[in-house]
């Protein structure tokens, strides 16, 4: 299987005879009413109309295909499709609604500690109530939202401190650091937004308990290493139901907070769990936790997958917003964590190769990053911060980004290149 064979097409062309390599679909999220959960995963020789039929009523509507594995069809190459992507993200920068949000109170470097003490505070307290969740007690708001609003204050005097702690994640802790960071996220989306600060407050408590219900599904399923039987994703998927129940039943909770939980796994074109909601039938906060939820699942790295870089995953997740996600808001996503992500490897017109460590709230095209290489000679350079952003008016000066590149091709975890407080030291 290689590059050159791969072609997206849409799912009417599809035919027996052709070999589908990916259904361009969130993997962790098939239809509510189907029932074979496991049937659009992984590459497969489509042998009968039977099969056809089943993609076309799931609801999937493109997916790419290898022509030199089976049956040949007219398509997008896969180069076209990653090219298109890439400069439908450029465009997202000419929005002037989010890119120029206000300077932060307090420099990156030194907000960095504060952010890490609130969010390991978080992460705790994110351990303590599932515990309790799962041996019945009732949730206890109070301490939830005191983290939240730790959260909340260090976002306010620098986003980007506690945003790029969200890559310093462990694979035994992912349940509890998914919550705290879904809670980052849908805050920092909420402040984007120029939404109240108790609204903020309101949906960090959600992102932090939208999991809450998984505490109610048996742990040989919850922490299972390899694929889920059929049976066992029905049940994987209760989970939602349970996470509403738990905070319905939990005295003080907003209602913004149970929309969170409840609709975070509902998708826009209605193919969704646990409701199969479409369009506007989803909470506003409902469809924004979707997006929040997928984006840190899909850049963490699991037992049964590798994290996807945070450039890819935006690509990968833009391709899916024409049916999974609010357009809209999806953009509006990608404006607030920015076209090239913190934790993005990325090349200069220089051929410089550096990590993406923080961003400018003057434009997206031009964040900060630490300098690790020179592409033409592969060779490691001292790591060094540079802020593109003092660039921006030299245009011969080689300083502008002109792609992302994959971590593996250099051998490089941008994680290791992260600026890391004296508490993950």
């Amino acid at each position: 299987m290689t590059r050159g064979t791969i072609k997206k097409i849409e799912v009417n062309n599809l035919r027996v005879g052709m070999f589908i390599t990916d259904f361009n679909h969130d993997w962790r999220n098939p239809c509510c009413q189907d029932k074979d959960p496991n049937a659009f995963r992984g590459p497969r020789l489509i042998r009968t109309e039977a099969e056809i039929q089943k993609i076309i009523d799931h609801g999937i509507k493109e997916l790419f295909i290898d022509i030199a594995l089976g049956k040949e069809t007219d398509g997008q190459s896969l180069d076209e499709v990653e090219q298109k992507l890439s400069q439908q993200l450029l465009e997202l920068d000419d929005d002037e609604e989010i890119s120029n949000q206000s300077n932060p109170i307090k420099p990156f470097s030194e907000e960095l500690s504060a952010a890490a003490e609130v969010k390991s505070k978080a992460r705790k307290i994110v351990g303590h109530v599932l515990a309790d969740a799962r041996l019945g007690k009732q949730v206890t708001l109070a301490p939830v939202q005191d983290a939240v609003r730790g959260m909340a204050e260090s976002m306010f005097r620098n986003p980007d401190a506690i945003l790029s702690l969200s890559l310093i994640k462990k694979r035994d802790e992912y349940t509890f650091m998914h919550s705290v960071n879904v809670g980052v996220f849908l805050m920092s989306f909420c402040r984007a937004l120029d939404m109240p600060e108790e609204t903020i407050i309101k949906v960090g408590v959600g992102g932090m308990l939208h999991d809450i219900g998984k505490m109610k599904t048996p742990e040989n399923i919850l922490n299972k290493p390899g694929k889920l039987t059929d049976e066992e994703f029905l049940i994987m998927k209760q989970h939602v139901v349970f996470s509403r129940q738990i905070l319905e039943q939990t005295p003080g909770i907003p209602d913004i907070s149970i929309y969170v939980a409840a609709q975070h796994h509902e998708r826009f074109d209605g193919t969704g769990y646990p409701s199969g909601m479409r369009g506007e039938e989803i909470n506003e906060f409902g469809q924004m936790a979707a997006i929040v939820d997928v984006y840190d699942a899909i850049t963490s790295d699991r037992i049964y997958h590798k994290g996807n870089p945070p450039h890819v995953a935006l690509k990968r997740m833009l391709d899916w917003s024409t049916n999974h996600f609010n357009p809209g808001l999806y953009q509006k996503f990608v404006q607030c964590v920015g076209i090239y992500p913190i934790g993005t490897l990325v090349r200069l017109e220089n051929q410089l190769v550096g990590v993406v460590i923080h961003s400018n709230s003057e434009s997206l095209l031009y964040p900060v990053i630490k300098v690790i290489l020179d592409a033409r000679s592969g060779k490691r350079l001292n790591p060094r911060d540079i802020n593109l952003m003092d660039h921006s008016a030299d245009t011969g000066g080689g300083f502008r980004i002109i792609r992302p590149e994959p971590n593996d091709k250099w051998k490089i975890d941008p994680k290791h290149f992260m600026p890391k407080p004296d508490l993950f030291q």
